[in-house]
């Protein structure tokens, strides 16, 4: 008969071991990928396990970790209650040992009412063992390493400026296209949801370190664009802006306006010392996979996602 190997709670005295796991996966994980950093703090990593709120469970054969699988559930204004993984969340020797880590987490998520479990895999090697275990692919993680200024002149007419809570109507517009191009049904949102995202969009309109970009034609805005310096995150380098909300007015696309304002954006961040730039897009978004592609960024991560209801 073949020994299953025990799941059970992490305690403290696993912190070490399961630092020392996630250590050697980003390890693996940035000689494949380049642009994925290697960078770990391994006292605040088993400070964070030791301190978290949600339970990490671990196979243990005979005192020996096998692999470990962490996931934080809370609840999401757009897709409800869900539970997420990152790519320091879980680790596996065996395909068996992924199943008997899933089969006991997957119990505990749907008793806290969780509907998915969503997790950041390493784009191409990483997901296949998810996939076949139920997962699709939601959306990717692309970083680009800062060369050169980009070159180029605005045609006349066209001016970029930073907005501020006087354009917050102009923002929930281009906000409405981005839920659109990722296939959200408008008629569907909630008042609850719609409040939500507007306290999102006045909270980055006000926050001094994110920068709102209006790009008008005229008088007319036809794009924007937001950027943040990028918190500590598993897998990224210091110094990383992220760069997120690209939308253009339908009026005016196909006439490269996305990638010139990219070039404003970008050549700011360089300016500003930053090394590196971040960027998310639905899997099924083609026109952002192109866009993200010819700047030169390459996919480091990607999201999959498999429900938990029955």
């Amino acid at each position: 008969m073949e020994f299953v190997s025990p799941v059970r709670r992490g305690i403290k005295s696993d912190a070490a071991a399961i630092a020392q796991r996630v250590a050697d996966q980003l390890s693996r994980d940035a000689k494949i990928e380049p642009l994925v950093s290697d960078e770990f703090s391994r006292p605040e990593f088993e400070w964070a396990l030791a301190t978290s709120a949600s339970p990490v469970w671990v196979e243990d054969s005979n005192g020996h970790i096998r692999g470990h699988l962490y996931g934080a559930t809370f609840d999401d204004p757009l897709h409800g209650r869900q539970t997420w993984s990152g790519p320091d969340g879980y680790s596996y020797e065996s395909e068996h040992a992924l199943d008997n880590l899933c089969e006991w987490a997957y119990h505990e998520w749907r008793e806290q009412d969780s509907t998915a479990h969503l997790v950041w895999a390493l784009a191409g090697n990483g997901t296949q063992a998810w996939i076949e275990r139920g997962y699709s692919l939601v959306s990717v993680r692309g970083a680009l390493a800062f060369g050169e200024v980009f070159d180029f002149t605005w045609p006349p007419g066209h001016g970029v400026r930073r907005g501020t809570r006087a354009d917050l109507e102009t923002a929930l517009a281009f906000d409405a296209l981005i839920d659109l191009a990722q296939g959200v049904a408008l008629d569907s949102l909630t008042d609850e949801q719609r409040e939500a995202s507007e306290a999102d969009l006045v909270e980055i309109l006000d926050d001094p370190d994110c920068r709102y970009y209006l790009l008008e034609v005229g008088e007319r805005p036809v794009a924007q664009c937001v950027t943040f310096p990028l918190p500590p995150l598993r897998g990224n380098f210091e110094d990383t802006i992220y760069v997120g909300s690209l939308a253009v007015d339908p009026a005016f696309r196909r006439r490269g306006l996305a990638t010139m304002l990219m070039h404003t954006v970008l050549n700011d961040a360089i300016n500003d010392d930053f090394r590196f730039a971040e960027v998310r897009w639905h899997i099924n978004n083609d026109e952002a996979t192109s866009l993200w592609s010819a700047l030169g960024f390459r996919p480091t991560y990607v999201q999959l996602r498999r429900t938990l209801l029955d």
